[in-house]
């Protein structure tokens, strides 16, 4: 039997971070294919040749705003798993308006973030 594959973009620019986000999202029984990133420009490239069941996007990036990459999903119309986890908590309303799943702090939510982020994996 083959264990099910799952697979993930973390678009975060404090590799900290990120690497924290890669090791706590594991799930037993299942394949997760990570691909990280610090580049709106790689995220693209990576979103127009890859199929993931879920993004994690942060807003502050080195080229720009994490919402250039929501923008672009809701205009094409792809449904996808996004959540953003930023200290740009202010953004909240305008993320949700642009189709993002869910909105955590970066101060205060990455167990919830870990949580969400294994839950829409295991039933995506």
């Amino acid at each position: 039997m083959t264990t099910p594959e799952k697979k993930v973009l973390i678009v975060e620019d404090n590799a900290i971070i990120a690497e924290g986000i890669s090791k706590a999202i594991s799930i037993e029984n299942y394949t997760i294919k990570k691909k990280l990133t610090d580049k709106i420009k790689d995220a693209i490239n990576l979103l127009n040749t890859h199929m993931f069941q879920l993004i994690i996007l942060d807003l502050s990036l080195p080229d720009g705003s994490g919402l250039e990459i929501l923008k672009m999903l809701n205009e094409k119309k792809v449904e996808k798993n996004v959540l953003v986890f930023s200290t740009n908590i202010h953004l909240k309303r305008i993320c949700l308006k642009y189709g993002a799943y869910a909105f955590f702090d970066k101060a205060t939510d990455f167990d919830e973030l870990v949580k969400t982020s294994k839950s829409l994996l295991l039933y995506s």
